[in-house]
């Protein structure tokens, strides 16, 4: 291993220098500068901000990359809306189509890149959650239909079900002459949800006398297979929110 204090001054600037060059680095083409950045877009891919010449000044924008990805996600009527918001936020503009600052000297270039990249970034960040959210919404309200249709009267939402070491609360449950028959736990692709489902279902699991348990999945596709396995290990059901109502049966 490299030593970093055997290193000169010159020798970590050099190494500095690198590893800032394989962050971001330009690229020209008819006229105008093309500054990949080091800042992504929720897909992965590198916010690149165009730079124009106006005479001694510059013209910076993301040159309409935000609206593409937000295509990408399905958000083309919303992005304008959420980008709109986003560059009063960051002081900077936005036509309908890209986020720009104008008449920008070349020493503020570094700071002006920075800010339309960020911008960018961040507009297609909130129209990627605000669609996950409505996907989140959608697929509940199809959760609490399918259990309704498949247990009718029997069904019961938000209830309270005792575990090995506590009374939990649960999304949905059945009943057979007033005793809980089976529980239904709604669970979302996010670490934190699967973490909490998977110990509160685990608890209720471990009793001896105890309902059949099934965890719901909002995005099954979307929930990494790891973690589905690790949702089997604590529920004797794992299905998504979509399944047709016999499998919902088919868990009780």
């Amino acid at each position: 291993m490299v030593s970093f204090a055997s290193l000169s001054n010159e020798s970590l600037k050099q190494i500095a220098d690198d590893v800032a060059r394989s962050l971001s680095y330009a690229e020209v083409a008819n006229g105008a500068a093309y500054v990949t950045t080091a800042v992504n877009y929720p897909n992965g891919t590198a916010v690149v901000v165009r730079l124009d010449p106006e005479g001694d000044e510059f013209f910076v924008s993301d040159d309409g990359g935000g609206a593409i990805a937000a295509d990408m996600f399905g958000a083309t009527s919303t992005y304008p809306r959420v980008a709109g918001d986003v560059a009063r936020r960051f002081s900077v503009q936005y036509d309908h189509r890209s986020f720009f600052v104008s008449k920008v000297g070349r020493g503020k270039l570094p700071a002006a890149v920075a800010l339309i990249a960020n911008a960018s970034a961040n507009a297609v960040e909130h129209v990627s959650m605000a669609l996950e959210k409505q996907r989140a919404k959608i697929s509940r309200e199809l959760f609490v239909n399918r259990i309704t249709e498949a247990f009718g009267s029997s069904a019961a939402f938000d209830v309270e079900c005792r575990g090995t070491t506590k009374v939990w609360d649960l999304d949905a449950a059945v009943t057979v002459d007033g005793n809980i028959a089976a529980v239904f736990e709604y669970v979302t692709p996010a670490l934190a949800s699967v973490a909490f489902a998977h110990m509160k279902v685990g608890d209720i699991s471990s009793m001896i006398d105890r309902p059949r348990t099934a965890i719901v999945l909002a995005d099954y596709d979307k929930t990494d297979p790891p973690l589905r396995q690790i949702l089997s290990s604590s529920a004797d059901a794992v299905f998504a929110a979509t399944a047709d109502i016999r499998e919902y049966q088919s868990a009780t």
